[in-house]
């Protein structure tokens, strides 16, 4: 976990933890109150906790971080109500405590005021810059996301509206090259599950690894029966194999030497790069960029294969239990954006690796489009 303890010497670190005391909070339980005099200092463990000020909220504070540093500094009564969101442990630092600790190293005393008043000003510039609310910040990228030319592009437009010179030899077209991206989605997950800093974050991204393995609760089965989905088409069937199935329907055969055109392993490989990137850009780029446009991007597919009615319903399930049921996997990212998006360097890295897996989407769905048009004249080019 990167704390903002990590920045100091191993003998500060310890000097401080060993005067700390460790408290395990409730779902809800308040530790710091408004207008109450208290000189502590708070180090985040574990979970998440929210500031609330005049009954307003403020801001949430991850794991890693400190709260309570405006007391801590200048003696004054608290500004604000903190209180866990979830399990939460918190590590209590008396002032007088602290003090004494580092007394005979001035040096090291400095260095951590300093830290701590650094962070005081950090979220006071934030609040004069009036940094954009965290919901409002993830709603409207999402929207930037939703109505990027990624998701309205003409190729997907020409196969909802059947203006391509063969449709079924598109839509092959599309499973024959799509699938070296696609197949790739489980390493997806397990490199950005690489990145995570916070545990329940990384065991968040491993149910949803689960769920692309084929395997789903029963509330959720339930869900996609509604949508005409029956729980044999999928239940044991990794994501992957289900295309495969698709690609068969259309008469794509499987082929262990065939080999991926250049324009499918540049964009493989560049996605993967900017997953390797920070925590913040991966997510970005697999949360809000991908994941998070799933449900719309796919729905021109749906559109498609309906014009279509010679093929199962089985064997074209991939695309409506990705627009029926995605929501899951998008909440579990948005949640994970929600504890980057609380300084503005992560804002960037979230906005940043969004718009790069976007841009390079646009960039192969260009391609398609091209082969599209061309129709079987495209393979023989």
């Amino acid at each position: 976990m990167n704390s903002w303890l990590s920045t100091f010497s191993d003998n500060i670190i310890k000097r401080v933890r060993d005067i700390g005391v460790m408290r395990e909070l409730s779902d809800g339980e308040v530790f710091i109150r408004e207008g109450e005099v208290d000189e502590r200092l708070f180090l985040i463990e574990e979970g998440r906790v929210e500031v609330i000020s005049k009954e307003k909220h403020c801001a949430y504070v991850n794991a890693g971080d400190i709260v309570g540093e405006f007391a801590f500094l200048d003696r004054r009564p608290r500004t604000a109500t903190v209180r866990a969101v979830g399990p939460a442990k918190v590590l209590v630092l008396e002032r007088q405590d602290l003090m004494r600790t580092l007394a005979d190293e001035p040096e090291a005393l400095v260095s951590f005021i300093n830290a701590v008043s650094l962070r005081m000003r950090t979220r006071l510039e934030g609040t004069a810059a009036g940094l954009e609310d965290v919901e409002a910040f993830l709603s409207n990228l999402s929207q930037e996301a939703i109505n990027h030319r990624a998701v309205r592009h003409r190729y997907l437009q020409a196969l909802a509206d059947n203006s391509v010179p063969d449709l079924r030899w598109a839509l092959a077209d599309f499973g024959r090259q799509y699938f070296g991206y696609s197949a790739h989605f489980p390493r997806y997950l397990t490199t950005v599950i690489s990145r995570l800093e916070q545990p329940q974050h990384r065991s968040a991204l491993l149910e949803n690894l689960t769920e692309e393995s084929g395997n789903y609760g029963e509330e959720e089965l339930q869900e996609l029966a509604g949508f005409g989905i029956k729980a044999e088409w999928i239940v044991g069937i990794p994501h992957p194999k289900l295309f495969q199935r698709f690609r068969r329907a259309l008469g794509v055969a499987d082929s262990a030497i065939e080999e991926d055109p250049m324009e499918v392993v540049c964009w493989r490989e560049m996605f993967l790069s900017v997953l390797g990137g920070s925590p913040a850009e991966a997510i970005g780029a697999l949360g809000l960029g991908t994941e998070g446009v799933v449900r719309d991007m796919y729905k021109p597919f749906v559109q498609a294969l309906e014009r279509m009615p010679d093929l199962d319903p089985k064997d074209v399930v991939f695309f409506p239990l990705h627009t029926a049921v995605d929501d899951h996997h998008q909440a579990t990212l948005l949640d994970i954006a929600r504890h980057y998006a609380q300084t503005p360097q992560s804002r960037r890295e979230l906005a940043k690796g969004m718009r790069k897996a976007l841009a390079l989407r646009a960039s192969f769905w260009d391609w398609m489009y091209e082969r599209a048009m061309q129709g079987p004249e495209a393979a023989a080019a």
